[in-house]
């Protein structure tokens, strides 16, 4: 996705319409249990996005609230209609959200940058040559690109008030 350009997204039913006004900051291919069930499929496409970055353009996505092995809030929103979940905000931090990238209109365009959670992918998935997988989770500094981390340090510090 080229940072200049609106991507635009939506439910499957089409009550919901968003479009992003940045590309995302970063994209990770999630393996994780609560993903697959969540899904219903063997991983999750999360792509990461400041929450100012996303639109709406129709419809308004309900707030829906699951537990998580960690403790912190796991809100999914979703379609009133068709319960299509078009985004995540993990610990509820309001400023920052995962878009899931099959929502969007060209999902091809934002493949992970990384595959999390490994340890749980289903053995019937094969990983693209050469992708960045882990068994659990990674260290930003080292994958992220640096205009990416930037902006996520400019989310901290609003969120923060610093």
């Amino acid at each position: 996705m080229s940072d200049q350009s609106a991507h635009a997204g939506g439910c499957f039913c089409g009550a919901i319409r968003y479009r992003l006004t940045e590309s995302p900051m970063f994209v990770h291919g999630c393996h994780c249990r609560d993903c697959q069930v969540q899904t219903g499929g063997p991983f999750a496409v999360n792509a990461l996005i400041e929450r100012s970055c996303v639109e709406l353009v129709s419809g308004k996505p309900v707030r829906v609230e699951l537990p998580t092995d960690s403790g912190q809030p796991h809100d999914i929103y979703r379609c009133p209609e068709c319960q299509t979940a078009v985004w995540s905000d993990y610990g509820r931090r309001e400023v920052l959200v995962f878009i899931r990238a099959m929502t969007l209109d060209a999902p091809e365009a934002c493949p992970p940058d990384v595959h999390i959670f490994t340890r749980s992918k289903m053995p019937f998935i094969d990983l693209p040559n050469g992708a960045k997988a882990f068994e659990v989770f990674y260290d930003m500094q080292a994958e992220w690109p640096a205009a990416s981390l930037a902006r996520y340090d400019a989310l901290k510090t609003r969120r923060l008030g610093v």
